[in-house]
Protein backbone atom coordinates (compact mmCIF):
# COMPACT_ATOMS: atom_id res chain seq x y z
CA UNK A 1 0.00 0.00 0.00
CA UNK A 2 2.48 2.52 0.41
CA UNK A 3 4.56 1.62 -2.42
CA UNK A 4 1.39 2.34 -4.40
CA UNK A 5 1.14 6.06 -2.69
CA UNK A 6 4.70 6.38 -3.37
CA UNK A 7 4.10 6.03 -7.17
CA UNK A 8 1.48 7.54 -7.42
CA UNK A 9 2.93 10.75 -5.96
CA UNK A 10 6.39 11.01 -8.07
CA UNK A 11 4.12 10.12 -10.70
CA UNK A 12 1.98 13.46 -9.93
CA UNK A 13 5.49 15.37 -9.43
CA UNK A 14 6.88 14.10 -13.18
CA UNK A 15 3.69 15.69 -14.24
CA UNK A 16 4.20 19.48 -12.53
CA UNK A 17 7.71 19.51 -13.55
CA UNK A 18 7.39 18.42 -17.14
CA UNK A 19 4.05 20.42 -17.88
CA UNK A 20 4.44 23.96 -16.40
CA UNK A 21 3.48 28.14 -17.92
CA UNK A 22 5.51 31.00 -16.56
CA UNK A 23 4.45 34.42 -17.32
CA UNK A 24 5.99 37.43 -15.69
CA UNK A 25 7.14 41.25 -16.64
CA UNK A 26 9.66 43.65 -16.14
CA UNK A 27 10.83 47.37 -16.29
CA UNK A 28 13.87 48.55 -16.79
CA UNK A 29 13.27 51.45 -13.82
CA UNK A 30 10.36 52.41 -11.69
CA UNK A 31 11.67 56.13 -12.13
CA UNK A 32 11.59 58.07 -15.14
CA UNK A 33 10.74 61.36 -16.69
CA UNK A 34 8.66 62.51 -19.77
CA UNK A 35 10.89 62.47 -22.66
CA UNK A 36 13.26 59.53 -21.30
CA UNK A 37 12.01 56.09 -22.47
CA UNK A 38 11.59 53.03 -20.20
CA UNK A 39 11.47 49.15 -21.41
CA UNK A 40 9.10 47.21 -20.33
CA UNK A 41 9.25 43.00 -21.11
CA UNK A 42 6.78 40.47 -21.06
CA UNK A 43 8.11 36.43 -21.30
CA UNK A 44 5.44 33.60 -21.72
CA UNK A 45 7.40 30.36 -21.31
CA UNK A 46 5.20 26.62 -22.00
CA UNK A 47 7.42 23.73 -20.35
CA UNK A 48 5.88 20.51 -21.97
CA UNK A 49 3.72 19.32 -25.19
CA UNK A 50 0.58 18.68 -23.09
CA UNK A 51 -0.14 22.34 -22.71
CA UNK A 52 -1.87 24.46 -24.89
CA UNK A 53 -2.24 28.22 -25.23
CA UNK A 54 -5.95 28.95 -26.10
CA UNK A 55 -5.63 32.31 -26.40
CA UNK A 56 -2.90 35.34 -27.30
CA UNK A 57 -1.47 37.15 -24.91
CA UNK A 58 -3.43 40.20 -23.81
CA UNK A 59 -1.12 42.95 -23.01
CA UNK A 60 -1.96 46.61 -21.01
CA UNK A 61 -3.41 49.64 -21.88
CA UNK A 62 -0.38 51.73 -22.79
CA UNK A 63 -2.83 54.36 -24.12
CA UNK A 64 -0.44 56.63 -21.42
CA UNK A 65 2.54 56.24 -23.65
CA UNK A 66 4.24 56.91 -27.10
CA UNK A 67 5.79 53.16 -27.34
CA UNK A 68 7.61 50.88 -30.06
CA UNK A 69 7.89 47.47 -29.52
CA UNK A 70 9.08 43.97 -30.43
CA UNK A 71 8.42 40.47 -29.93
CA UNK A 72 10.09 37.13 -30.97
CA UNK A 73 9.23 33.59 -29.98
CA UNK A 74 11.71 30.82 -29.61
CA UNK A 75 11.70 27.12 -29.02
CA UNK A 76 14.21 24.60 -27.54
CA UNK A 77 14.77 21.51 -25.79
CA UNK A 78 15.79 21.62 -21.88
CA UNK A 79 19.10 19.31 -22.19
CA UNK A 80 18.49 18.36 -18.18
CA UNK A 81 14.90 17.46 -17.84
CA UNK A 82 14.49 16.56 -21.82
CA UNK A 83 11.26 18.22 -22.45
CA UNK A 84 10.23 21.12 -24.75
CA UNK A 85 9.84 24.92 -24.10
CA UNK A 86 7.94 27.58 -26.28
CA UNK A 87 9.43 31.28 -25.18
CA UNK A 88 7.51 34.18 -26.28
CA UNK A 89 9.00 37.75 -25.35
CA UNK A 90 7.14 41.15 -25.61
CA UNK A 91 9.46 44.05 -25.32
CA UNK A 92 7.97 47.99 -25.33
CA UNK A 93 9.93 51.15 -25.14
CA UNK A 94 7.51 53.14 -23.74
CA UNK A 95 7.91 56.81 -23.72
CA UNK A 96 5.95 58.34 -20.74
CA UNK A 97 3.37 61.56 -22.29
CA UNK A 98 2.74 63.32 -18.83
CA UNK A 99 4.16 63.13 -15.16
CA UNK A 100 2.56 61.48 -12.20
CA UNK A 101 2.05 57.56 -11.06
CA UNK A 102 1.31 55.41 -13.29
CA UNK A 103 0.12 51.63 -13.16
CA UNK A 104 1.44 49.20 -15.76
CA UNK A 105 -1.30 46.70 -16.03
CA UNK A 106 -1.43 43.06 -15.80
CA UNK A 107 -0.84 40.87 -18.82
CA UNK A 108 -3.32 37.51 -19.27
CA UNK A 109 -2.78 34.26 -21.32
CA UNK A 110 -5.29 31.10 -20.68
CA UNK A 111 -3.22 27.94 -21.26
CA UNK A 112 -5.39 24.54 -21.01
CA UNK A 113 -8.14 26.42 -19.44
CA UNK A 114 -6.31 28.25 -16.65
CA UNK A 115 -5.77 31.82 -16.84
CA UNK A 116 -2.69 33.63 -16.26
CA UNK A 117 -1.91 37.30 -14.94
CA UNK A 118 1.40 39.38 -14.21
CA UNK A 119 1.56 41.68 -11.64
CA UNK A 120 0.60 45.25 -12.31
CA UNK A 121 3.94 47.44 -11.84
CA UNK A 122 3.68 51.34 -10.51
CA UNK A 123 6.06 53.81 -11.84
CA UNK A 124 6.85 57.56 -10.46
CA UNK A 125 7.31 59.98 -14.05
CA UNK A 126 8.69 63.21 -13.11
CA UNK A 127 8.53 66.87 -15.48
CA UNK A 128 11.03 66.58 -18.04
CA UNK A 129 14.32 68.50 -17.27
CA UNK A 130 14.75 71.87 -18.76
CA UNK A 131 17.67 72.20 -20.77
CA UNK A 132 19.26 75.58 -20.89
CA UNK A 133 19.16 78.04 -23.41
CA UNK A 134 22.57 78.25 -25.43
CA UNK A 135 24.12 80.98 -25.03
CA UNK A 136 27.09 83.15 -26.31
CA UNK A 137 30.36 82.66 -23.65
CA UNK A 138 31.34 86.51 -23.63
CA UNK A 139 35.34 85.30 -23.09
CA UNK A 140 35.34 84.97 -27.19
CA UNK A 141 34.65 88.51 -27.86
CA UNK A 142 36.51 90.14 -24.84
CA UNK A 143 40.57 90.23 -23.16
CA UNK A 144 41.96 92.29 -20.75
CA UNK A 145 45.14 94.35 -20.89
CA UNK A 146 47.56 95.16 -17.83
CA UNK A 147 49.26 98.75 -18.23
CA UNK A 148 52.35 99.88 -15.90
CA UNK A 149 52.75 103.50 -15.80
CA UNK A 150 56.22 103.42 -14.75
CA UNK A 151 58.26 99.86 -15.89
CA UNK A 152 61.66 100.94 -14.11
CA UNK A 153 61.35 101.50 -10.62
CA UNK A 154 63.35 101.23 -7.02
CA UNK A 155 62.81 98.10 -4.71
CA UNK A 156 59.92 99.03 -2.26
CA UNK A 157 58.86 101.96 -4.49
CA UNK A 158 55.16 101.91 -5.23
CA UNK A 159 53.73 101.51 -9.07
CA UNK A 160 50.65 102.43 -10.42
CA UNK A 161 48.89 99.13 -12.33
CA UNK A 162 45.70 100.05 -14.45
CA UNK A 163 43.60 96.68 -15.86
CA UNK A 164 41.41 97.03 -18.48
CA UNK A 165 38.97 94.43 -20.23
CA UNK A 166 38.03 95.00 -23.98
CA UNK A 167 34.73 93.76 -25.37
CA UNK A 168 33.00 94.27 -28.89
CA UNK A 169 29.50 94.14 -27.88
CA UNK A 170 29.78 96.41 -24.42
CA UNK A 171 26.71 94.02 -22.81
CA UNK A 172 29.46 91.95 -21.98
CA UNK A 173 31.34 94.47 -19.33
CA UNK A 174 27.96 93.25 -17.26
CA UNK A 175 29.45 89.65 -16.63
CA UNK A 176 32.30 90.95 -14.91
CA UNK A 177 32.83 90.83 -11.47
CA UNK A 178 35.83 92.09 -9.23
CA UNK A 179 39.33 91.76 -10.65
CA UNK A 180 41.90 89.87 -8.09
CA UNK A 181 45.73 88.81 -8.15
CA UNK A 182 47.21 85.57 -7.16
CA UNK A 183 49.24 85.47 -4.49
CA UNK A 184 52.74 86.32 -4.90
CA UNK A 185 55.74 86.41 -2.65
CA UNK A 186 57.82 89.04 -4.81
CA UNK A 187 55.16 91.98 -4.91
CA UNK A 188 52.80 93.73 -2.38
CA UNK A 189 49.62 94.35 -3.91
CA UNK A 190 46.92 96.62 -2.86
CA UNK A 191 43.50 97.26 -4.71
CA UNK A 192 42.37 101.04 -5.57
CA UNK A 193 39.51 101.67 -4.24
CA UNK A 194 37.73 104.57 -6.48
CA UNK A 195 38.67 104.70 -9.85
CA UNK A 196 36.91 105.97 -13.35
CA UNK A 197 35.11 103.11 -14.36
CA UNK A 198 33.21 104.73 -17.58
CA UNK A 199 32.98 102.94 -21.02
CA UNK A 200 35.12 104.42 -23.69
CA UNK A 201 34.81 103.64 -27.83
CA UNK A 202 38.83 101.45 -28.81
CA UNK A 203 40.35 100.70 -31.90
CA UNK A 204 38.79 97.91 -34.30
CA UNK A 205 35.07 97.78 -33.02
CA UNK A 206 36.06 97.37 -29.58
CA UNK A 207 35.15 99.13 -26.52
CA UNK A 208 37.06 99.43 -23.40
CA UNK A 209 36.74 99.90 -19.66
CA UNK A 210 38.47 100.21 -16.40
CA UNK A 211 37.28 97.10 -14.35
CA UNK A 212 40.57 97.43 -12.08
CA UNK A 213 43.57 99.85 -10.39
CA UNK A 214 46.53 98.41 -8.25
CA UNK A 215 49.49 99.77 -6.13
CA UNK A 216 51.99 97.41 -6.51
CA UNK A 217 55.46 97.18 -4.32
CA UNK A 218 58.46 95.22 -5.63
CA UNK A 219 60.08 93.56 -2.57
CA UNK A 220 62.74 92.05 -4.76
CA UNK A 221 65.06 93.64 -7.17
CA UNK A 222 66.25 92.37 -10.71
CA UNK A 223 64.20 91.84 -14.05
CA UNK A 224 59.98 91.07 -13.00
CA UNK A 225 57.28 90.13 -14.55
CA UNK A 226 54.14 91.25 -12.47
CA UNK A 227 51.68 88.32 -12.75
CA UNK A 228 48.14 88.62 -14.83
CA UNK A 229 45.11 89.77 -13.14
CA UNK A 230 42.08 87.23 -13.30
CA UNK A 231 38.31 88.50 -13.90
CA UNK A 232 35.70 85.97 -12.99
CA UNK A 233 32.55 85.91 -15.37
CA UNK A 234 29.45 86.07 -13.74
CA UNK A 235 27.18 83.14 -15.13
CA UNK A 236 29.90 81.65 -17.25
CA UNK A 237 32.42 78.83 -16.28
CA UNK A 238 35.87 80.36 -16.87
CA UNK A 239 37.68 83.76 -15.98
CA UNK A 240 39.32 86.03 -17.87
CA UNK A 241 43.25 86.48 -17.22
CA UNK A 242 45.16 89.56 -18.51
CA UNK A 243 48.88 89.65 -19.59
CA UNK A 244 51.73 89.77 -17.73
CA UNK A 245 53.74 93.16 -17.35
CA UNK A 246 57.68 93.11 -17.12
CA UNK A 247 59.84 95.63 -14.80
CA UNK A 248 63.10 96.60 -14.44
CA UNK A 249 63.33 96.55 -10.33
CA UNK A 250 66.54 98.61 -9.30
CA UNK A 251 68.54 97.94 -6.04
CA UNK A 252 68.54 100.86 -3.89
CA UNK A 253 72.28 102.55 -4.16
CA UNK A 254 74.39 102.22 -1.34
CA UNK A 255 75.28 104.52 1.86
CA UNK A 256 71.85 103.67 3.74
CA UNK A 257 71.89 105.04 7.57
CA UNK A 258 71.91 102.56 10.29
CA UNK A 259 68.36 103.61 11.38
CA UNK A 260 67.06 102.85 7.79
CA UNK A 261 63.97 100.24 7.80
CA UNK A 262 62.87 99.82 4.03
CA UNK A 263 61.05 102.66 4.01
CA UNK A 264 60.80 104.47 0.40
CA UNK A 265 58.76 107.56 -0.49
CA UNK A 266 58.42 110.78 1.54
CA UNK A 267 57.14 110.49 5.25
CA UNK A 268 57.38 112.64 8.59
CA UNK A 269 57.54 111.25 12.04
CA UNK A 270 56.06 112.84 15.14
CA UNK A 271 55.75 111.92 18.79
CA UNK A 272 52.60 112.78 20.87
CA UNK A 273 50.02 112.18 23.74
CA UNK A 274 46.81 111.02 22.77
CA UNK A 275 45.08 112.54 25.92
CA UNK A 276 46.15 115.83 25.17
CA UNK A 277 44.34 117.66 28.10
CA UNK A 278 46.10 115.64 30.73
CA UNK A 279 48.52 117.94 32.62
CA UNK A 280 49.52 115.76 35.13
CA UNK A 281 51.83 112.93 34.68
CA UNK A 282 51.99 111.19 38.48
CA UNK A 283 54.65 108.22 39.41
CA UNK A 284 53.38 104.93 38.42
CA UNK A 285 50.32 106.03 36.85
CA UNK A 286 50.09 105.21 32.77
CA UNK A 287 49.07 106.86 29.88
CA UNK A 288 49.56 107.17 25.98
CA UNK A 289 51.25 108.25 23.50
CA UNK A 290 51.51 107.98 19.94
CA UNK A 291 54.38 107.34 17.32
CA UNK A 292 52.73 108.22 13.92
CA UNK A 293 54.43 107.99 10.19
CA UNK A 294 52.80 109.80 7.60
CA UNK A 295 53.38 110.11 4.06
CA UNK A 296 53.29 108.53 0.91
CA UNK A 297 55.14 105.54 -0.43
CA UNK A 298 55.41 101.96 0.66
CA UNK A 299 53.56 103.18 3.88
CA UNK A 300 52.90 99.90 6.36
CA UNK A 301 53.71 99.06 9.84
CA UNK A 302 57.09 97.41 9.25
CA UNK A 303 58.86 101.13 8.86
CA UNK A 304 57.54 102.51 12.04
CA UNK A 305 60.38 103.41 14.92
CA UNK A 306 59.99 101.95 18.03
CA UNK A 307 59.99 103.87 21.64
CA UNK A 308 63.56 103.09 23.16
CA UNK A 309 63.70 101.15 26.61
CA UNK A 310 64.93 103.73 29.61
CA UNK A 311 64.87 103.14 33.26
CA UNK A 312 62.48 106.70 34.02
CA UNK A 313 59.49 104.42 32.05
CA UNK A 314 57.96 101.06 31.29
CA UNK A 315 56.73 101.33 27.24
CA UNK A 316 54.90 98.25 26.91
CA UNK A 317 53.67 96.59 22.78
CA UNK A 318 51.98 98.79 21.05
CA UNK A 319 48.66 98.89 19.32
CA UNK A 320 48.81 99.56 15.64
CA UNK A 321 46.04 101.57 13.88
CA UNK A 322 46.31 101.50 9.92
CA UNK A 323 45.16 104.80 8.75
CA UNK A 324 46.75 104.05 5.05
CA UNK A 325 44.84 103.59 1.89
CA UNK A 326 45.99 102.84 -2.32
CA UNK A 327 45.32 105.76 -4.32
CA UNK A 328 46.53 106.69 -7.77
CA UNK A 329 49.52 107.92 -6.46
CA UNK A 330 50.68 105.60 -4.44
CA UNK A 331 50.30 104.14 -0.41
CA UNK A 332 49.48 107.23 1.31
CA UNK A 333 47.79 107.96 4.71
CA UNK A 334 49.23 107.90 8.25
CA UNK A 335 50.04 104.97 10.50
CA UNK A 336 50.77 105.51 14.27
CA UNK A 337 51.73 103.17 17.05
CA UNK A 338 49.61 103.45 20.82
CA UNK A 339 52.00 102.90 23.57
CA UNK A 340 50.97 102.81 27.13
CA UNK A 341 53.57 104.48 29.19
CA UNK A 342 54.30 104.56 32.97
CA UNK A 343 56.49 106.54 34.35
CA UNK A 344 59.07 105.33 36.95
CA UNK A 345 61.07 108.29 38.07
CA UNK A 346 60.26 111.58 39.35
CA UNK A 347 60.97 115.15 37.50
CA UNK A 348 61.88 116.04 33.94
CA UNK A 349 61.55 112.76 31.58
CA UNK A 350 62.07 112.48 27.64
CA UNK A 351 60.71 109.55 25.79
CA UNK A 352 62.46 109.05 22.45
CA UNK A 353 62.38 107.31 19.83
CA UNK A 354 64.63 104.99 17.12
CA UNK A 355 66.68 107.23 14.74
CA UNK A 356 63.98 107.19 11.39
CA UNK A 357 65.52 107.77 7.52
CA UNK A 358 63.49 107.18 4.09
CA UNK A 359 64.87 107.22 0.84
CA UNK A 360 63.58 109.40 -1.44
CA UNK A 361 62.85 107.77 -5.05
CA UNK A 362 62.05 111.34 -6.87
CA UNK A 363 65.53 113.04 -5.21
CA UNK A 364 67.31 109.73 -5.24
CA UNK A 365 68.62 110.15 -2.31
CA UNK A 366 68.12 109.06 1.73
CA UNK A 367 66.46 111.13 4.44
CA UNK A 368 67.77 111.35 7.78
CA UNK A 369 65.13 112.50 10.12
CA UNK A 370 66.84 111.18 13.34
CA UNK A 371 65.00 110.33 16.28
CA UNK A 372 62.18 112.53 17.89
CA UNK A 373 61.37 112.45 21.69
CA UNK A 374 58.10 113.73 23.82
CA UNK A 375 59.32 115.35 27.21
CA UNK A 376 57.60 115.28 30.61
CA UNK A 377 57.43 116.27 33.69
CA UNK A 378 56.17 113.30 36.33
CA UNK A 379 55.44 113.77 39.87
CA UNK A 380 54.20 112.10 42.92
CA UNK A 381 50.54 112.83 44.41
CA UNK A 382 52.55 115.34 47.47
CA UNK A 383 53.23 117.28 44.32
CA UNK A 384 50.49 117.62 43.04
CA UNK A 385 48.63 118.30 46.22
CA UNK A 386 51.38 121.21 47.42
CA UNK A 387 50.63 122.33 43.60
CA UNK A 388 46.98 123.46 44.37
CA UNK A 389 45.77 126.79 46.16
CA UNK A 390 44.00 127.08 48.99
CA UNK A 391 40.43 127.74 46.83
CA UNK A 392 41.11 124.60 44.61
CA UNK A 393 41.49 122.07 48.21
CA UNK A 394 38.06 123.91 49.33
CA UNK A 395 36.61 123.09 46.00
CA UNK A 396 37.78 120.22 45.98
CA UNK A 397 37.11 119.10 49.59
CA UNK A 398 33.63 120.37 48.98
CA UNK A 399 33.00 118.43 45.67
CA UNK A 400 33.95 114.99 47.60
CA UNK A 401 31.74 116.03 50.32
CA UNK A 402 28.68 116.79 47.72
CA UNK A 403 29.60 113.69 45.73
CA UNK A 404 29.23 111.23 48.89
CA UNK A 405 26.14 113.03 50.55
CA UNK A 406 23.98 114.05 47.51
CA UNK A 407 20.70 115.46 48.30
CA UNK A 408 17.22 114.42 48.00
CA UNK A 409 16.24 118.11 47.67
CA UNK A 410 19.04 120.16 46.04
CA UNK A 411 21.07 118.46 43.17
CA UNK A 412 24.45 119.10 44.72
CA UNK A 413 26.52 117.68 41.20
CA UNK A 414 25.71 120.87 39.92
CA UNK A 415 27.32 122.58 42.51
CA UNK A 416 30.25 121.18 42.12
CA UNK A 417 33.36 123.21 41.41
CA UNK A 418 35.70 122.77 38.20
CA UNK A 419 39.08 122.59 39.01
CA UNK A 420 40.97 125.37 36.73
CA UNK A 421 37.98 127.81 36.25
CA UNK A 422 37.32 131.32 37.40
CA UNK A 423 35.63 131.95 40.24
CA UNK A 424 32.04 130.52 40.47
CA UNK A 425 29.83 132.63 42.78
CA UNK A 426 27.65 130.49 41.95
CA UNK A 427 28.68 127.16 43.50
CA UNK A 428 29.92 129.61 46.41
CA UNK A 429 26.17 130.59 47.37
CA UNK A 430 24.86 127.13 46.18
CA UNK A 431 27.66 126.24 49.41
CA UNK A 432 27.01 129.04 51.45
CA UNK A 433 23.38 128.45 51.76
CA UNK A 434 23.97 124.53 52.43
CA UNK A 435 25.84 125.36 55.03
CA UNK A 436 23.42 127.94 56.41
CA UNK A 437 20.65 125.17 56.24
CA UNK A 438 22.89 122.84 57.78
CA UNK A 439 23.42 125.11 60.67
CA UNK A 440 19.80 125.44 61.10
CA UNK A 441 19.10 121.70 60.97
CA UNK A 442 22.06 121.04 63.49
CA UNK A 443 20.79 123.88 66.11
CA UNK A 444 17.44 121.96 65.61
CA UNK A 445 18.14 118.23 65.83
CA UNK A 446 20.48 119.11 68.99
CA UNK A 447 17.59 121.00 70.50
CA UNK A 448 15.77 117.76 69.92
CA UNK A 449 18.58 115.57 70.97
CA UNK A 450 18.89 117.11 74.33
CA UNK A 451 15.14 117.37 75.02
CA UNK A 452 15.32 113.63 74.21
CA UNK A 453 17.99 113.08 76.58
CA UNK A 454 16.20 115.31 79.58
CA UNK A 455 13.21 112.69 79.11
CA UNK A 456 15.44 109.53 79.31
CA UNK A 457 16.90 110.82 83.04
CA UNK A 458 13.12 111.70 84.39
CA UNK A 459 12.39 108.32 83.33
CA UNK A 460 15.60 106.92 84.97
CA UNK A 461 14.59 108.58 88.27
CA UNK A 462 11.03 106.76 87.60
CA UNK A 463 10.63 103.16 88.78
CA UNK A 464 10.72 100.83 85.80
CA UNK A 465 8.77 98.11 85.40
CA UNK A 466 11.18 95.23 85.07
CA UNK A 467 11.65 92.92 81.61
CA UNK A 468 10.42 90.08 82.34
CA UNK A 469 10.49 87.79 79.09
CA UNK A 470 13.27 86.31 77.02
CA UNK A 471 12.13 88.17 74.08
CA UNK A 472 12.23 91.22 75.22
CA UNK A 473 15.71 91.04 76.12
CA UNK A 474 16.80 89.40 72.81
CA UNK A 475 15.21 92.76 71.36
CA UNK A 476 16.74 94.98 73.24
CA UNK A 477 20.34 93.02 72.47
CA UNK A 478 19.65 93.41 69.11
CA UNK A 479 18.81 96.85 69.07
CA UNK A 480 22.39 97.93 70.51
CA UNK A 481 24.49 95.93 67.63
CA UNK A 482 26.02 97.97 65.01
CA UNK A 483 24.66 98.18 62.10
CA UNK A 484 26.16 97.37 58.92
CA UNK A 485 24.71 99.33 55.74
CA UNK A 486 26.36 97.31 52.61
CA UNK A 487 23.84 98.81 50.17
CA UNK A 488 25.14 102.61 50.65
CA UNK A 489 28.49 100.71 49.92
CA UNK A 490 27.02 99.17 46.63
CA UNK A 491 25.28 102.28 45.52
CA UNK A 492 28.64 104.61 45.44
CA UNK A 493 30.35 101.88 44.11
CA UNK A 494 27.85 102.00 41.08
CA UNK A 495 28.55 105.41 40.99
CA UNK A 496 32.13 105.65 40.75
CA UNK A 497 31.96 102.85 37.87
CA UNK A 498 28.99 105.09 35.96
CA UNK A 499 31.43 108.14 36.34
CA UNK A 500 34.47 106.16 35.68
CA UNK A 501 36.56 107.18 38.45
CA UNK A 502 39.04 103.78 39.21
CA UNK A 503 41.09 105.17 42.49
CA UNK A 504 38.09 106.08 43.98
CA UNK A 505 36.53 103.08 43.36
CA UNK A 506 39.04 100.86 44.85
CA UNK A 507 38.86 103.12 47.94
CA UNK A 508 35.51 102.81 48.39
CA UNK A 509 35.64 98.97 48.27
CA UNK A 510 38.50 98.71 51.11
CA UNK A 511 36.59 100.91 53.11
CA UNK A 512 33.56 98.39 52.56
CA UNK A 513 35.79 95.83 53.31
CA UNK A 514 37.48 97.45 56.96
CA UNK A 515 33.44 98.49 58.06
CA UNK A 516 32.52 94.66 57.25
CA UNK A 517 35.29 93.20 59.73
CA UNK A 518 34.36 95.64 61.92
CA UNK A 519 31.04 94.62 62.45
CA UNK A 520 32.00 90.78 61.99
CA UNK A 521 33.81 91.74 65.08
CA UNK A 522 31.28 93.40 66.90
CA UNK A 523 28.80 90.52 66.06
CA UNK A 524 30.72 87.14 65.81
CA UNK A 525 34.06 87.89 67.51
CA UNK A 526 36.09 87.58 64.49
CA UNK A 527 36.51 89.44 61.33
CA UNK A 528 34.74 88.46 58.04
CA UNK A 529 37.04 85.98 56.21
CA UNK A 530 37.06 83.76 59.69
CA UNK A 531 33.35 84.02 59.94
CA UNK A 532 33.16 82.73 56.53
CA UNK A 533 35.40 80.26 57.51
CA UNK A 534 34.13 78.46 60.13
CA UNK A 535 30.03 79.43 60.04
CA UNK A 536 29.44 79.97 56.32
CA UNK A 537 31.14 77.39 54.70
CA UNK A 538 34.38 76.85 52.62
CA UNK A 539 32.83 77.17 49.07
CA UNK A 540 32.43 81.22 50.33
CA UNK A 541 35.29 81.20 51.96
CA UNK A 542 37.07 80.20 48.67
CA UNK A 543 34.81 82.89 46.93
CA UNK A 544 35.87 85.75 49.50
CA UNK A 545 39.97 84.94 48.28
CA UNK A 546 39.22 84.95 45.11
CA UNK A 547 36.96 88.50 45.16
CA UNK A 548 40.50 89.88 46.91
CA UNK A 549 42.66 88.41 44.79
CA UNK A 550 40.36 89.54 41.97
CA UNK A 551 40.69 93.47 43.41
CA UNK A 552 44.27 93.56 43.34
CA UNK A 553 44.85 92.61 40.42
CA UNK A 554 42.89 95.27 38.70
CA UNK A 555 44.09 97.76 41.56
CA UNK A 556 47.97 97.82 40.16
CA UNK A 557 46.60 97.01 36.31
CA UNK A 558 47.49 99.98 33.47
CA UNK A 559 43.90 99.68 32.29
CA UNK A 560 41.06 98.48 34.62
CA UNK A 561 37.93 98.07 33.08
CA UNK A 562 34.60 99.27 33.58
CA UNK A 563 33.36 95.65 32.88
CA UNK A 564 35.79 94.30 35.01
CA UNK A 565 34.74 96.61 37.73
CA UNK A 566 31.18 95.50 37.59
CA UNK A 567 32.20 91.31 37.70
CA UNK A 568 34.06 92.69 40.98
CA UNK A 569 30.91 94.53 42.14
CA UNK A 570 28.52 92.04 41.63
CA UNK A 571 30.78 89.19 43.28
CA UNK A 572 30.93 91.52 46.33
CA UNK A 573 26.99 91.77 46.78
CA UNK A 574 26.77 88.36 46.62
CA UNK A 575 29.59 87.98 49.46
CA UNK A 576 28.74 90.98 51.51
CA UNK A 577 24.78 90.15 51.35
CA UNK A 578 25.83 87.09 53.71
CA UNK A 579 26.49 89.35 56.70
Amino acid sequence: MIRKNLYILFTLASVFSFAQVNLYSEISTKESRVDSPLVFTVVLEIFGEDLVQETPVKLPDFSKFNYEYASEQNTFIDPVKKIRINQMVYQFALDPKQAGNIKIGSALVKVNGKMYKTEPIDIVVKEAEKKPLASINPIKNMYLNLQVEEKEVYKDEPVVAVLKAFCRNISGFRHLETSKFGYSKNFVIRSIANFDESIEDSENNYSSQVVGMFVIVPKVAGVMDIPGAEVPLAGHKGSLVSNKVKINVKKLPEGAPESFKEAVGKYDVKVELIDKNKENFEINKAFNVAVKVSGNGNLSPSILPRILPSSDYEAFEPKIVNNSKATSDGIEGEIEAQYVIIPKKRGDIKITTEDFSYFDPKQEKYVELGAKFLALNTVNAQDIANAKTTLQRVNEYTNNVLEKVDSPVINTKNLQIKEHKTVNWFGIVGNLLIIGFGSLFFVYFNKKYKDKKKKELEKKNTTLDPIVTIEETEALIRNKNHFFDSDSHFNYLKKMIDEGSTDRFFSAFEELRSEADIFSNDKFSMDFLSHLKSDVGQIQYEKYNELIAKVNIEKYSPFSSKEKQTEILNDAKAIYKLL
